[in-house]
């Protein structure tokens, strides 16, 4: 095993993450619990992430402890992300419900996250989302000023929460 101290940073990638692996491996694993497969997934994101910002490296400390707060970062990057799925999908369940949940609408973020999927829905999906639960209409009055019946409203309504629960859960808000 080379010593860190003495590491050249002109290694051919494989080597480097070789020689990383391990150590990042176990931080990650312990820090965050998570199963094997998201583990290596954040330790090949931290040893990318070291390898194409090596220029980076100033070597005031060792070049395991630069590559170590790189992971620390990412763990915590990943927790801050489960956090806001966390809250959007307790959201989401509300949506279940006849109301939009009223704390999905004062958050900032949820808030934006939830304008960026709206946006992407079919315009008749939005529509009916908005006019339902951000103006307040009934299905009644939505379903005259459709001509269209109650039942069917009711039945597009739940096909367009159900489209923009994929929107948000399935990718449609990269930024949470």
């Amino acid at each position: 095993m080379l010593e860190f101290t003495q590491m050249r940073l002109d290694l051919d990638p494989a080597a480097f993450f070789d020689e990383f692996h391990p150590r990042i491996f176990r931080y990650v694993a312990s820090a965050t619990g998570a199963p094997g497969a998201d583990v290596d997934d954040l330790v090949q994101e931290t040893l990318l992430h070291a390898w194409r910002n090596r220029a980076q490296f100033r070597g005031e400390s060792s070049l395991l402890t630069w590559v170590l707060s790189i992971a620390r970062n990412r763990v915590r990057m990943r927790n801050r992300a489960l956090g806001k799925k966390a809250e959007v999908g307790a959201a989401l369940r509300e949506i279940e419900r006849e109301e939009l949940p009223r704390d999905l609408l004062r958050s900032e973020e949820l808030a934006a996250a939830l304008r960026r999927a709206l946006d992407g829905l079919d315009p008749q999906h939005a529509e009916l989302l908005l006019r339902r639960y951000f103006g307040g209409e009934s299905v009644r009055t939505i379903a005259e000023a459709l001509s269209e019946s109650e039942k069917a409203v009711e039945s597009r309504l739940q096909r367009a929460k159900q489209a923009l629960r994929e929107r948000l859960v399935e990718g449609g808000d990269d930024e949470l």
